[in-house]
């Protein structure tokens, strides 16, 4: 154990320097959730998610605007989940109904993921919509050719609205799990139930296409404790849960 933990730490030192207050680490997931946007799945509820608010400009939305963000993985793929509260879901904005078509307009969320964690690109950008549509770019959007085979849900709710999606390790150019290693990566937001409110996690000042300032998910050792049904959890150390 001490050796795998000794690996851990060589490779997670491989990338910038970064705030350490923005760093998740993620669990290898035992059972694969089902992307059905209803967060009832037993990996959700093994471990902690992120919990966030920060607006990219300065400051913080009310809390029940927050959201919350929970990543794992598995051989083949990453599984990322957002709970999005949401006092007014019943005017979200979902205008944008084709891929690719603008879905940065509507209620959505996104992802940055820079797998090199150098601090510039190229690096992916995922966006969906609260309506399920996605649009996908490479390269900090310089190469909207990149066409993932994602697999994504969404759900509304009363006070909040849910995504779930997988992502394969292929389409980011990633022959094997990268067990130990540290990403840059950022779980952002657009909220359109009022003026018009960017968010996220790591903090990366005006603009999402930082990637300097991008949070770090790491890919842990540990493994979520899931029963085979699917409906059980464990609990299980190794999470850094900060915002």
């Amino acid at each position: 154990m001490i050796a795998a933990l000794v690996f851990m730490s060589l490779l997670a030192s491989v990338g910038i320097a970064k705030d350490p207050e923005f760093e998740y680490t993620i669990p290898q997931a035992t059972v694969a959730p089902r992307i059905d946007g209803k967060l009832d799945d037993g990996l959700w509820k093994a471990f902690e998610p992120v919990e966030w608010g920060n607006i990219n400009e300065g400051g913080e939305v009310d809390e029940d605007q927050f959201s919350r963000s929970w990543a794992a993985y598995d051989d083949k793929f990453i599984y990322v989940a957002f709970e999005n509260l949401e006092p007014d879901t019943g005017n979200l904005l979902t205008a944008v109904k084709a891929h690719d078509g603008g879905v940065w307009e509507d209620d959505e969320n996104e992802l940055f993921i820079e797998p090199a964690n150098a601090g510039t690109q190229p690096y992916f950008h995922i966006m969906i919509n609260a309506n399920n549509v996605t649009e996908d770019s490479e390269s900090g959007g310089a190469d909207a050719g990149w066409e993932p085979d994602l697999e994504s849900a969404t759900q509304v709710y009363n006070d909040n609205w849910v995504l779930e999606l997988k992502i394969p390790f292929d389409d980011l150019d990633i022959d094997e799990a990268p067990v130990g290693e540290m990403w840059g990566w950022n779980f952002n937001r657009h909220i359109m139930t009022g003026a018009g409110i960017w968010t996220g996690w790591s903090l990366t000042g005006a603009s999402f296409h930082t990637p300097d300032k991008f949070g770090v998910l790491i890919f842990g050792l540990d493994k979520a404790a899931v029963d085979p049904s699917g409906k059980l959890a464990g609990t299980w150390g190794n999470i850094k849960d900060t915002r």
